[in-house]
């Protein structure tokens, strides 16, 4: 059986809502490559049983084999809980606050954390049992005035008034 031709309709799973039915946006050869959910817009590479080929070289997306990052495999050691004191209740995470190392964090994604440093201004690091995060922070206050804004000052350089206007 043939492939759709791009723009006709096609079924695959969509990643962001779970909708079936979905464009076909882009093909390679008779492989469909990408397609777009009708529900939601959303883009992605068709995933399709039929049309899918085993990888030669592991993951990859498009032909190119994908690159990790440094520091986020499984294979890393997981880095040491900092010291806290566990008779102090956790805060509750916000971007305006400001924190220490050694406090504890309830954050509504990551869950409950422990700071581990105050790498600069704005920045936290926070150990997750899921791992480490550097998450914003309050910056430290300007020093800096805003200036006032100068009522009926007369200006040197601005014309006078017209000579011979009445004013009426």
């Amino acid at each position: 059986m043939a492939t759709p031709g791009v723009g006709e309709d096609i079924e695959d799973i969509c990643t962001r809502c779970g909708d079936t039915w979905h464009v076909v946006m882009a093909k390679l050869g008779d492989r469909v490559a990408k397609v777009v959910c009708k529900l939601c817009g959303s883009q992605h590479n068709y995933r399709g049983e039929k049309n899918a080929k085993a990888p030669t070289s592991g993951p990859s997306s498009w032909g190119r084999p994908r690159r990790r990052k440094p520091g986020r495999g499984s294979d890393t050691a997981a880095a040491p809980t900092p010291d806290f004191d566990p008779s102090k209740p956790p805060r509750g995470y916000s971007p305006k606050d400001t924190y220490f190392p050694g406090e504890r964090v309830i954050h509504a994604t990551f869950g409950i954390g422990v700071v581990a440093a105050v790498p600069g201004p704005g920045k936290v690091d926070v150990q997750f049992p899921a791992g480490a995060r550097t998450l914003a922070c309050a910056k430290a206050a300007s020093a800096l005035e805003r200036p006032v804004a100068v009522v009926n000052l007369a200006v040197p350089d601005s014309p006078g008034p017209k000579a011979g206007s009445n004013g009426a």
